[in-house]
């Protein structure tokens, strides 16, 4: 999942971060070009990021994975996988482990995991996702949606949804 995420990821934030070198520009005047990209115009330079009507509207910012684990099996995993330790230590992407027994937070700075205390932070609450975004147009931060949770909850306690 890391480095489909990060690949996505890091397409959004090039292209949005320096549209007409990393992305596309305007898909007002695109051809597309075998399928791989598409030129302005009848011709001109392949041009395979996204165009800027894709991310105008994403803040760039970089992936974090949170990954259940301890830090010694996740450099373990990296130390394996060349394309996984590449976006970590480069810091392509964050990576963040919760160990399963502790319950101990650690994030990957510097070349090391180190202890982290994540900050407690109430969020705000939603029936559904268009209650909270609807009428709006700036980035909101993240919210509680609580339509489901009952469903959830009842599953887990065995009781049959209506």
């Amino acid at each position: 999942v890391g480095p489909v995420g990060a690949g996505i990821n890091l397409e959004y934030y090039f292209s949005c971060i320096d549209n007409e070198r990393y992305g596309c520009g305007t898909k007002l005047p695109h051809n597309v070009m075998g399928l791989i990209g598409v030129v302005n115009g009848a011709e001109g330079d392949l041009r395979t990021g996204l165009p800027w009507q894709m991310v105008e509207i994403h803040e760039p910012i970089r992936l974090l994975l949170i990954v259940e684990g301890t830090p010694e099996r996740l450099l373990n995993i990296a130390g394996r996988q060349p394309v996984v330790r590449e976006l970590v230590v480069n810091g392509w992407i964050r990576l963040a482990v919760i160990d399963p027994e502790s319950g101990a937070w650690h994030v990957f700075r510097d070349g090391a995991f180190q202890p982290c205390t994540p900050q407690e932070i109430q969020l705000p609450v939603a029936a559904t996702s268009p209650a909270w975004f609807l009428g709006h147009l700036e980035h909101l931060p993240p919210a509680r949606i609580t339509a489901g949770l009952e469903l959830t909850q009842e599953a887990a306690h065995g009781v049959p949804a209506a």
